[in-house]
């Protein structure tokens, strides 16, 4: 996890998971908190494509976390 950030109640994380053929796909962990609960999201969608190396995903996810913090 390269990118992890918080404003206000939500916190946004970067990271990456396997995907298929041997690649590495970028998605984003969104957590959020109303009042005692706190909702968690994972979104590989706008994160880019699957792609050969872990940093190549991280990057192509990192835009994506930055314009879902800013919503």
């Amino acid at each position: 996890m390269v990118f992890k950030e918080t404003k206000g109640n939500k916190t946004v994380e970067v990271c990456v998971m396997p995907a298929p053929g041997g690649m590495f796909k970028g998605y984003i962990r969104i957590t959020s908190k109303r009042g005692s609960h706190t909702i968690e999201r994972t979104i590989g969608r706008g994160c880019g494509r699957p792609v050969n190396t872990e940093q190549e995903a991280l990057e192509l996810a990192k835009p994506e976390a930055r314009r879902v913090l800013a919503l």
